[in-house]
């Protein structure tokens, strides 16, 4: 995914810096200098030098195509991804509306929030808190802070967030939250 971001950004603007794809990529400059260095060895790009700090990066043939199989490939992934999401968090809304019970929360406030909504207005149930510490609002509903998550009077906690470098890892929860009886996992 890291080189996918790296070569939209080179299709986009050939002015690339190791700090400005360190910023972009959310990784150390040392690792985002390694990054395009392999890349370049690979011949994904071809470098122009203006002078020791300004080197312009164009893609080749080459990058061009690994940028098209990297798209493709993200684009499956995210697709298998939707599917496992919906199927899952409908199974987790079922089972909470056949438990009699009907007020939820959501924890985080993402795109897997947005996959399990479906699944609480199919089984009618009813989203009355979100907890999230990088959103304000989803879906018209104020968002609160993770940390008061213990605080929570919804019957059931739905955790709507996932590691990014593995999605579908099963019982992800961030380091300071702790498991709760009523949180049901997605994945």
């Amino acid at each position: 995914m890291l080189e996918l971001e790296v070569l939209r950004h080179v299709e986009e603007s050939p002015l690339l810096t190791n700090r400005r794809m360190a910023d972009k990529l959310g990784v150390s400059v040392k690792l985002a200098h390694a990054i395009l260095r392999g890349m370049v060895k690979r011949g994904l790009f071809h470098i122009k030098k203006h002078h020791s700090r300004r080197w312009d990066y164009f893609l080749t043939p080459k990058g061009l195509a690994e940028k098209v199989r990297l798209t493709r490939e993200f684009l499956e992934f995210s697709m298998q991804f939707y599917q496992e999401a919906r199927k899952a968090s409908s199974q987790v809304c079922r089972d909470i509306a056949e438990s009699g019970k009907r007020k939820i929360a959501f924890m985080g406030a993402g795109d897997l929030a947005e996959i399990a909504y479906l699944g609480v207005k199919e089984w009618n149930l009813e989203l009355i808190e979100i907890y999230d510490d990088e959103k304000e609002s989803f879906l018209g509903i104020p968002v609160k802070k993770l940390d008061r998550i213990s605080t929570s009077s919804s019957d059931y906690i739905i955790v709507c967030l996932y590691d990014k470098s593995k999605p579908m890892a099963e019982r992800y929860l961030p380091q300071n939250i702790r498991a709760m009886d009523n949180m049901r996992w997605i994945f």
